[in-house]
């Protein structure tokens, strides 16, 4: 028979996620809430359970709760068109160049669940550095990647709008300023959106992740994974087995 008091508690836990509210242990805020969630296995069970029906997920990092959007959920996530709009983007192949740019963002910190870089912050230049020698590798070895001709020129149309691009834009004399005119300018755009987000902390034009950030990126390399890391894991394996040969 469900307690009352359970029921209760996590609907407590429930409704301060659904808000935004900080529940963490390690920082005292909602403390409570977090160690009802934590050490009682009926609160955890309803509170995923009710999670769960809204297509919801919730991750447990460092002591904190996050609660994050399910794939393709209408209600609390993004669609592409919204994305579009939230980052002030035209057109799909700038959208999907901002999605390239996440992922380079992420695995700068992470190359999969179990390997942590110790990376304190980031650079726009590093992100900058990554998202060109990464799609120069995946356009070079873009033969054995692919799997059908959509995915191909999907990935060609990528790399012709990123080497368009200038470094920097003209405009940009007094620092670099976010926007689609330069390459620097589409990897500050996203620092932005990810800063916004909370999963980035930015002083002095470098990028310190946040927790939310770790437990978001940690969950895709354990779960979610992807088209892009799939094409990473290929390429990884190539260069092992040419420096084997060597």
């Amino acid at each position: 028979m469900l307690n009352n008091k359970s029921l209760g508690k996590a609907m407590e836990v429930f409704q301060a996620l659904i808000v935004g509210e900080e529940i963490s242990l390690e920082t005292g805020k909602n403390a409570d809430l977090y160690e009802a969630y934590s050490n009682n296995a009926e609160v955890n069970d309803i509170v995923e359970q009710m999670a769960k029906g809204m297509n919801l997920k919730i991750y447990d990092y460092n002591y904190s709760l996050f609660l994050t959007a399910g794939d393709h959920n209408r209600v609390f996530g993004y669609t592409n068109e919204e994305l579009k709009r939230a980052m002030g983007l035209r057109l799909n192949k700038e959208l999907y160049l901002c999605y390239f740019i996440m992922y380079n963002t992420m695995v700068s910190f992470y190359s999969d669940s179990a390997t942590y870089t110790y990376t304190e912050y980031v650079r726009i230049e590093e992100i900058l550095e990554a998202v060109s020698r990464n799609l120069a590798n995946m356009i070079r070895n873009i033969n054995i990647l692919v799997r059908n001709e959509l995915e191909e020129r999907s990935f060609e149309t990528l790399a012709i709008t990123w080497d368009e691009l200038p470094v920097v834009s003209s405009e940009d004399t007094n620092g670099i300023r976010a926007g689609r005119g330069s390459k620097s300018g589409y990897v500050k755009l996203v620092l932005n959106f990810l800063t916004l987000q909370n999963l980035f902390v930015e002083a002095q034009e470098k990028y310190y992740p946040t927790n939310r950030f770790h437990a978001m990126v940690k969950n895709y390399f354990e779960e979610e994974r992807g088209r892009l890391y799939e094409m990473s894991q290929q390429l990884e394996e190539k260069e092992g087995q040419e420096d084997a040969t060597h």
